[in-house]
C-alpha cells in the first residue's frame, strides 16, 4: 500500500523550508522512531488480546484516518507560491 514511503516523504517535505528544515526534520525523526519501537509490541499487545487480524485491522484504520487527515492538512496552491516567493525575497535580502 505504500506506507513505507511515509517516512521518506515526510523527511523531505519537512525539509522543504530552509529556514526550519533542521527543527522540523528532527521532530518528524522523533516521531517515526516512537512508532517503530512502540508499534511492533502495542501490535503484539492486541494481537494477544484479541486476534491478530483484528489488531492489523486497527492499524489499516489508522491508515486511513492518517491519509484523510493529510489530504486536509495540504497547503493550498495560493500559500504554496506565496510562502515560496517570500522565502526567495529573504534569501535575496540577506
Amino acid at each position: 500500500m505504500g506506507a513505507a514511503l511515509g517516512f521518506p516523504v515526510s523527511m523531505s517535505a519537512g525539509a522543504d523550508e530552509p529556514a526550519r528544515a533542521a527543527g522540523r526534520v528532527s521532530v518528524i525523526t522523533s516521531i517515526g522512531y516512537c512508532g517503530f519501537v512502540g508499534g511492533p509490541p502495542l501490535i503484539g499487545f492486541l494481537g494477544n488480546q484479541t486476534t491478530v487480524g483484528h489488531a492489523l485491522l486497527v492499524i489499516a484504520i489508522l491508515m486511513a484516518l492518517s491519509a484523510v487527515i493529510a489530504g486536509t492538512t495540504r497547503r493550498s496552491p495560493d500559500n504554496r507560491t506565496q510562502s515560496g516567493s517570500d522565502t526567495q525575497a529573504r534569501t535575496a535580502v540577506m
